[in-house]
């Protein structure tokens, strides 16, 4: 078994997100048991964005891994995030344990 650090792109769209690990190019689409998009914001839900978050890595997770400083990189978005929309995805990241994020978009 290979220990390796945590190293994630994430793609966000209206009650979906796309998780890959950069490491093996795993893959995860999953959709939102609950709804964290409006047509206002994309992202109007935090608590339930945590939630799609933390279901993808758990999907994407195989053999070992490092969580000493993991990264979310956030690769794609439906369409632009506002400032607030940025800090509540990266509190969202943040609280479903990455500690690095990077916005790539």
């Amino acid at each position: 078994m290979t220990v390796r650090p945590l190293d994630l792109d994430i793609a966000i769209y209206r009650d979906r997100i796309q998780v890959t690990d950069r490491a093996t190019q795993a893959f995860v689409d999953q959709r939102a048991d609950f709804r964290f998009s409006t047509d206002a914001s994309i992202v109007a839900q935090p608590r339930f964005l945590e939630d799609t978050i933390v279901r993808a890595i758990r999907k994407i997770l195989e053999g070992g891994f490092i969580l000493r400083q993991p990264i979310a990189h956030v690769v794609a978005c439906e369409r632009p995030l506002s400032e607030e929309e940025r800090g509540t995805v990266r509190s969202a990241l943040r609280e479903a344990g990455m500690r690095e994020i990077v916005f790539d978009l």
